[in-house]
């Protein structure tokens, strides 16, 4: 597992804690965001996209949008719901068909696109917009904070704007190493800080009851912080699958697993299952507060480095799994009463970013 070098500079700051800028192959390492929210329609959205980081705005349907070409990449708008883009995409496709001057098929077109805003709408109430930016080097997260702003001033709403707005920010940054070991050295590491990171998230009522951010059972815990679990890449693939059969974890590995072994993946989850496959992890954990002028990309940002300063810290992380196996019932209580040194610490580094400890 690889640990990180302080002295050669290679690193990035986030609050007191140093991430590496590269992978252990060279490469810059980048971070996407997927940012859930209502109230601030796609084409007005992509606008400020394109107003911010240039490119170019593409209509697909009215589900679907894009910013190509700006220069981070491409930003991808859409109301995530599947359903709702296909029909929309259908309807789309079944227009081109249509003859112009006919007064039957120009009724029907009519119908069609009565139907795709009747259902565009119906897709706003009970699905979120979402924005998913391209991977952002880590060095320049900053920059995401001008659409952030601008969404808030558009009077967007988060989280906590509705009972059923379990709308949430997905980080997916680059994995440092794809070796299974620091695979499962990050996953050891959010599954002893979970009880931590919900509170410092403050993570909503309407996000916790919903399916979409399971933390790992008691079970799958016990496998991966044992002392002498080193699974090879497709061992920690199958015993993942085994005890996460659904992508919706809080901390989600199938696009990392994707990425290196996408046979097995799609053998395991079959063909359905929606996976992007790239190399990086999929944090799900943090709320969308959008409509708080207080809340930030970067602090849900530095509140994941928490997570990859102990997942690259092997004696820390040793310690703290054998605080665990020596206590694992007790292991909510001493993560929430704070009688532990390392603990407070922790709490503390928590603490320095707002959210619930600010």
């Amino acid at each position: 597992m690889p640990t990180r070098d302080h002295s050669t500079g290679n690193t990035a700051s986030g609050a007191n804690l140093e991430v590496a800028r590269e992978t252990v192959e060279g490469t810059t390492r980048s971070v996407g965001f997927e940012i859930e929210y209502a109230g601030v329609p796609l084409k007005k959205a992509a606008g400020i996209v394109q107003s911010f980081y240039g490119g170019e705005v593409k209509q697909h349907s009215k589900a679907e949008w894009s910013v190509e070409d700006t220069r981070f990449g491409t930003f991808r708008l859409e109301i995530d719901a599947a359903p709702v883009k296909k029909f929309v995409a259908d309807n789309a496709e079944r227009a081109l068909e249509i003859k112009d001057g006919d007064q039957i098929d120009d009724l029907y077109r009519k119908t069609l696109d009565a139907a795709d805003d009747i259902v565009t709408a119906i897709g706003e109430k009970v699905a979120p917009f979402e924005i998913i930016a391209p991977p952002v080097p880590i060095d320049e997260i900053d920059a995401l904070e001008e659409l952030r702003s601008a969404l808030f001033y558009e009077n967007a709403k988060g989280t906590r704007s509705s009972l059923h707005h379990a709308f949430g920010v997905h980080i997916n940054p680059d994995a440092v190493s794809l070796e299974a070991s620091s695979l499962l050295a990050h996953m050891q590491a959010f599954t002893l800080l979970f009880p931590l990171l919900k509170e410092a998230h403050d993570v909503d009522f309407s996000r916790r009851i919903a399916p979409f951010i399971e933390p790992y059972s008691d079970a799958y815990a016990e496998l991966i912080l044992a002392k002498d679990y080193a699974p090879d890449l497709e061992m920690l693939i199958r015993d993942y699958h085994t005890h996460n059969p659904s992508r919706n974890r809080a901390f989600d590995m199938l696009p990392v697993f994707a990425h290196l072994d996408k046979e097995l993946v799609r053998s395991l989850y079959g063909e359905e299952e929606k996976i992007n496959a790239r190399p990086t992890y999929h944090y799900r954990l943090p709320n969308c507060e959008l409509s708080r002028s207080d809340w930030t990309l970067t602090q849900e940002w530095r509140r994941w480095c928490v997570l990859e300063d102990l997942a690259c810290d092997e004696d820390k992380l040793a310690r703290l799994m054998k605080a665990w196996r020596e206590r694992p019932t007790d292991w909510l209580t001493q993560m929430a009463g704070g009688g532990l040194a390392w603990r407070r610490v922790l709490r503390d580094r928590l603490g320095n970013m707002g959210g619930a400890y600010g």
